[in-house]
């Protein structure tokens, strides 16, 4: 166990909490207390599983900083963070939350207070810093944001940056959820929130990983098999190895091989981004991969991405869908970033070109279809008339239902 320095075991603006007896007594507290938010501060660049090195707790009227380092056993904070009878709040948590269910302690109840700022229409993905500003009307210091976490001791500096960190989210989160509750978004807000808790604690699927690549295009089938094969192979070689995933091969050379699909060694040495090493280990093994790949039949590759339309009024009906989604979702100011994806619209659009059934489409599902699915659906069958407007007010939107 190490012992704090006096500084941080004294200092008015944080409990630093070192043992197990301290975090017993804490989390007896908190839970006492109903509600409260965290965050934490990690190292990912050395290991495949993030390096825990402090977590930030706050309640209402105190701020503790907990040292996972020096405490071997984090089960009383591991049950208060999976108690669904304890609300809990953090910002852009999604790590934070999967970091801590690596650990074997699943969140529950968690509410992200950057998706609830998306619901009231602010930026989205906003920073925490900026909500704060919004909130608070106080600017915080981000100095510390790539800190040596693991070093100990910790300095003043960095431990106050640690404690303001989690220390007006209370506030951020009660502003929040008042003016959610004003909107009548409670039901919104719990949906959303659980759906980004699901998608945080959800162990990687090898299979759909490569999407988030961003592969081009004009990618073949055979490509996309070959991008999704390297992606779940580099995954598994990364936690084999206890390595960060893009230790052994970056994007880009990945998606540069499955571009090129090389069939022989000096053709895959040309591609930029692998090590000499690396080639000499994997390098057959790639290739086989790629061969293995040619071979498969066309229903165990990946669908080819669908070709926009190269007639204009298409184009336009496809570009006047995406105006009328930022429309309807600003004029109830939701971002329309945190709704959808302009990729998400254009392949609705096309479905509903093409006259598909698009009722069990994303953008059709649970709170999404309330808020922009059927109103979206309404106005482009005709349904109903989408009214733009400027005023002194600011920019205006309303539904107007047509016989």
């Amino acid at each position: 166990m190490t012992t704090p320095p006096a500084a941080q075991a004294t200092h008015p603006d944080y409990r630093w909490i070192h043992s197990q007896a301290q975090l017993a007594e804490y989390c007896e507290e908190v839970k006492d207390a109903g509600a409260f938010g965290f965050d934490t501060e990690f190292i990912g660049e050395r290991t495949y599983t993030p390096e825990l090195c402090l977590i930030q707790v706050c309640s209402a009227d105190q701020v503790a900083l907990i040292d996972p380092l020096a405490i071997d056993d984090l089960s009383p904070l591991g049950r208060l963070i999976g108690d669904p009878d304890v609300a809990k709040y953090c910002h852009a948590g999604s790590q934070d939350i999967a970091i801590i269910n690596e650990r074997g302690y699943t969140p529950a109840n968690v509410f992200d207070t950057q998706l609830m700022a998306g619901l009231l229409g602010l930026t989205y993905p906003i920073s925490y810093a900026r909500v704060v500003g919004h909130v608070c009307g106080v600017q915080l210091d981000k100095a510390h944001t790539y800190s040596a976490w693991d070093r100990r001791p910790l300095a003043s500096s960095q431990l106050i940056y640690a404690a303001d960190d989690v220390r007006y989210l209370p506030a951020v989160f009660e502003n929040l959820r008042q003016r959610i509750e004003k909107y009548g978004r409670r039901a919104w807000m719990n949906e959303l929130c659980a759906e980004e808790l699901e998608h945080a604690i959800a162990p990687p699927d090898p299979c759909t990983l490569w999407l988030k690549l961003k592969a081009p295009r004009s990618m073949s089938r055979q490509q996309l098999g070959v991008l999704r094969e390297m992606t779940a192979w580099r995954q598994q070689l990364a936690y084999e190895h206890n390595s960060p995933v893009r230790a052994f091969l970056s994007d880009s050379a990945i998606r540069d091989i499955a571009k090129i699909m090389p069939q022989t060694m000096p053709q895959l040495s040309r591609i930029d981004g692998i090590a000499e090493q690396e080639m000499q280990s994997y390098g057959p093994f790639i290739l086989d991969l790629i061969q293995a790949v040619r071979q498969m039949p066309p229903d165990q590759l990946p669908e080819a991405t669908i070709e926009l339309p190269d007639s204009l009024e298409s184009t336009q009906f496809i570009e006047w869908v995406w105006a009328a989604a930022q429309a309807i979702c600003l004029g109830q100011n939701v971002s329309t970033c945190l709704v959808t994806s302009q990729a998400i619209i254009t392949d609705w659009a096309m479905k509903t070109l093409a006259g598909e059934d698009t009722d069990h489409h994303v953008l059709m599902k649970g709170w999404r279809r309330e808020c922009l699915g059927q109103p979206l659906k309404d106005v482009v069958n005709g349904h109903a008339a989408l009214i733009i407007a400027m005023d002194n007010k600011g920019f205006q939107t309303s539904m107007q239902t047509r016989e």
